[in-house]
């Protein structure tokens, strides 16, 4: 009895070191991959000796240095850098108007600010609780290509504003806006023809603008 006993009592303890152990690693690999998840990968801007030429058009040589996303319906996005500026190029169709917002978080006040450039210019701030209203054409350390004005044209409101589509939408931002060499960004391209609709694009594609754990950490090379 004694015998049968002790031996019940050793394989129980042996079970219930097996199911420990596999508990911790189990949890210990949970941890790992959550660290790993948590921790977004550093993308290393591209340096450049020349600064780009705002004309509209970022397939040029000026931006073959220049890293590149590739976003859906034939959008892109360059980004390069030189010891002085920030330099962005969203790329659409002839038939997109491809505007842009860059939304970067300054590590200095915790604020997010979005600099968007679409028929006109302008920035706004989230200071943790809302975005302010847009501050047009007042450009603080920035500057950027915005959509052309072509005309106008006839609707049943009356005359309308037109706009050139097809061009490119370019951004340079003076690095002495923001610190550091490692900045939190989040992009979103607009105004694509896709699917017989509007349609925006962000990089990271699940990026969303008031949460900057879903940003991507972008860092300008030595």
């Amino acid at each position: 009895m004694l015998h049968k006993l002790s031996k019940t009592f050793v394989s129980t303890v042996a079970l219930s070191t097996i199911i420990l152990s596999l508990v911790t690693a189990q949890a210990n690999a949970s941890e790992g991959k959550s660290s790993k998840d948590s921790a977004p990968e550093t993308i290393t801007i591209n340096a450049t000796n020349k600064a780009p030429l705002f004309d509209g058009r970022c397939d040029k040589d000026e931006w073959q240095s220049a890293i590149k996303f590739e976003l859906p319906a034939k959008t892109a996005v360059y980004l390069m850098h030189d010891d002085h500026s920030l330099y962005v190029c969203a790329k659409g169709k002839a038939e997109d108007y491809a505007v842009i917002d860059i939304y970067i978080e300054n590590a200095k006040t915790g604020y997010l600010h979005n600099l968007h450039a679409s028929a006109q210019l302008g920035e706004r701030v989230f200071n943790g609780k809302e975005w302010s209203r847009s501050d047009r054409w007042n450009l603080k350390d920035w500057s950027g290509f915005w959509v052309p004005y072509a005309g106008r044209v006839e609707s049943e409101d009356g005359l309308k504003p037109k706009f050139l589509k097809g061009s490119h939408r370019e951004m340079q931002i003076l690095r002495k806006k923001f610190i550091g060499d490692t900045w939190n960004i989040m992009i979103s391209v607009s105004g694509i023809y896709h699917n017989e609709d509007s349609t925006t694009f962000t990089y990271p594609e699940k990026a969303v603008d008031t949460d900057t754990s879903t940003w991507a950490k972008f860092s300008f090379s030595k």
